[in-house]
Parts: structure tokens; sequence; C-alpha cells
């Protein structure tokens, strides 16, 4: 489970969890699961076993409720309570500002790229790189018709904005770096 938050008694996945029983009452651990993939796995990156280890704290807790199916598979389905719904609202309420959190292997390894490597592999990386943000960018682009199709929360539409700015900004980003390096390499093999 991840660490707590600073001002609040329980973590970024926990609050998450809440948020998506919301939206998703009843639903089931893999429910969750699944709607991160579709949607928040393209802006939040965790470890998804925490989607099933942390429902029953939180049934412990008395911010869910649980009830197993008596038959079949016995999921159990998962609802807020009220005392759930409060906390998420308090937490939500929470304006202190955070930093973007980015941990980007690709722009490490480009720090670390020097004098010793050559101009191919950096537009390699690039390449790839382009690649990667230009799905990134069709993905979000469509969870944006999506949403806006069925106008419900409309602050999923501010954030998918955000997104779809970021995955732009990375595209341009790649693409010019790998028209530049190409450059270079044909530079540095034309003599």
């Amino acid at each position: 489970m991840s660490t707590r938050d600073e001002q609040s008694s329980y973590s970024t996945v926990e609050y998450l969890i809440l948020g998506l029983v919301v939206q998703l009452e009843p639903c089931t651990s893999y429910d969750l699961k699944r709607e991160v993939e579709r949607t928040i796995s393209h802006f939040w990156t965790f470890s998804h076993t925490a989607l099933y280890q942390a429902p029953p704290q939180l049934v412990a807790a008395g911010l869910l409720t649980e009830e197993q199916e008596t038959t079949g598979r016995r999921r159990r389905l998962y609802r807020i309570s009220a005392a759930g719904r409060a906390e998420l609202m308090s937490w939500l309420g929470e304006t202190s500002a955070h930093m973007i959190e980015r941990r980007d292997l690709a722009l490490l390894k480009l720090f670390l790229l020097g004098p010793h490597t050559g101009a191919s592999q950096a537009h390699a990386m690039a390449e790839a790189q382009a690649d990667y943000h230009a799905r990134q960018l069709a993905a979000l682009n469509e969870l944006m018709e999506k949403y806006r199709d069925i106008s419900a929360y409309p602050t999923r539409l501010t954030a998918l904005e955000f997104g779809i700015r970021l995955e732009r900004t990375a595209l341009d980003f790649w693409r010019e770096m790998a028209a530049d390096e190409a450059a270079r390499f044909r530079a540095d093999n034309a003599g």
C-alpha cells in the first residue's frame, strides 16, 4: 500500500478507490482495476495490487461496505458508506499545491546519454518515445470523446484536456529530437 498523504488519513490509492466506488457501485476489485486501466492509468501509475488489497481495509475502516455473492464466483461487491463519502469529499476539498510527479525513464536515459553514445541511439530512443506518446495521445483523445458524449463529470474533461496537452508537448518534443538527431547523424556521416 502506498504511504499516507501528508494532510490526509488515507493513501492516494485509497482515495482513488473511494472515488471510483462512488462512480461504479456496486463494484468489485476487478471492476476497479478495469476502470483504472481504461482511464486513470494514462496519467497516474501505481501498483494495481492495491486495488485488491485496499478495499477490505476500507471496509474495516467503515468507509466501504461489502456484500459477498452467495452463489457463483462469490465476488465481493463494494459500495461507499456515508463515512466514506464524507472522507472522500473532505479529501477532494483539500487545495494544497502538489508537484507533478513524473518518473520518465526515457528522460533519465536522455540525461545520461553522452559523448560515449552515438546519435543513432538517441534517434532510436526519440523515435520510440514519439511513437509511445502518439499512442497515448490517441487513447486520451478517445476518452475525451467518450466523456464529451455522455457529458457526465465535466471535471473529467478538464483533467483529460491537461493530459492531452502534456502528451502533445511530449510528442512534439520527441519528434523534434528525432529529427534533430537524424540530421546530426547525416551530418556526422556525410564526410
